[in-house]
Formats: structure tokens, C-alpha cells, sequence
């Protein structure tokens, strides 16, 4: 059994006061800016979708619903600020930048990759979901979204942080041991 040292510091706050500022600006950025964010993800998923064939899908102008149809059943989804990849990108750019460590130029890399792979990715996933709605109705969609839309943001999320880890990773040259 070890001794512990009589004296020092517990553990610095510094740790834990960047994981709280990251939480709070993400919680602060999906507030402030989700409106237009979910206008924009409603308008480029409107648009990804037509040019993957499904030409019955429009985003209804100045919202953040798009629409389709299956069969003669429209339907309607709404790209809320939990559907949205900016809370979920927010935070992974601030865990890059304030959480883990590296150059500033590592920490901005990865935080970009990291935003860039999880707004792409949760694009694919609202086609995805359009695409099931349009072609197996709306009980298919929505079982879907719930249930494949999670499972794949979670993945996402997975390949985001090891993507913004693995930029942190020095590279060694052979003749370094």
C-alpha cells in the first residue's frame, strides 16, 4: 500500500472549468443560433435529397420543416435544435479547442475535421430519413429516425472524437524510438 503525499494540490480546477465553459457555450450557441442553423440544415437537406432522387421533397420556405410524400400522404419533418448538428458539432470544435491538448493548429484542424464529419454525416442521416419516409410511409420513418438516426449520430460522434484524437498524434520518424 502506498503512502499518499502529505502535502499539495488536490487536482487543478483548470480541467474542469474548460469542460464547464465548453458545456456552457454549446448550451448558449444551440439556443442563440439554432433558428437560422435549422433553416439552413432544412434548406441544404431539401436539396441533398432532390439531387438523391427524391424529387417530391421541398423545405417550406422560411422554416425548418421539410416535406414529402409517400403515396398520397404527405408528411412533415421538423429539423428541431436536437435534430440539428450544430449543438453536437459545437461542442466537438470546443472539446478540440479547450479540452484536449496539442498545438493551437492540431486543436484547430481537429475541431474543423470534427465539424465538418458530424454536419456531413447528420446531413446523410435527415436524407436517410426522408428517403424511408417517402418510399415506406411515415411509421417506417419515424421508427427509423429514432432508432437508426441515433445509432448512426452516435457513430458519428465515435469516428468525430477519434478523428479529432487522432490529429493530436504526434508523428514519430522511424530513426525516434
Amino acid at each position: 500500500m502506498r503512502a499518499r503525499p502529505a502535502a499539495g494540490p488536490a487536482r487543478p480546477l483548470a480541467p474542469l472549468l474548460r469542460v464547464l465553459a465548453v458545456i456552457a457555450a454549446t448550451l448558449a450557441l444551440g439556443h442563440w443560433a439554432s433558428g437560422p442553423v435549422t433553416r439552413a440544415e432544412a434548406a441544404a437537406t431539401a436539396t441533398a435529397a432532390r439531387w438523391c432522387g427524391l424529387t417530391m421533397v421541398r423545405q417550406l420556405p422560411g422554416t425548418d420543416l421539410v416535406h414529402g410524400f409517400h403515396g398520397h400522404q404527405p408528411f412533415f419533418i421538423r429539423i428541431s435544435p436536437s435534430c440539428s448538428a450544430l449543438t453536437v458539432a459545437a461542442a466537438c470544435a470546443g472539446v478540440s479547442l479547450l479540452v484536449l491538448g496539442g498545438t493551437w493548429h492540431r486543436r484547430l484542424t481537429g475541431a474543423a475535421v470534427a465539424v465538418a464529419v458530424f454536419t456531413a454525416a447528420n446531413l446523410v442521416r435527415l436524407v436517410a430519413v426522408l428517403w424511408v419516409g417517402q418510399d415506406y410511409g411515415i411509421p417506417a420513418m419515424v421508427g427509423f429516425h429514432d432508432w437508426g438516426g441515433t445509432l448512426w449520430s452516435y457513430l458519428m460522434l465515435l469516428v468525430a472524437v477519434l478523428l479529432m484524437v487522432a490529429l493530436r498524434i504526434k508523428k514519430r520518424r522511424p530513426d525516434e524510438s
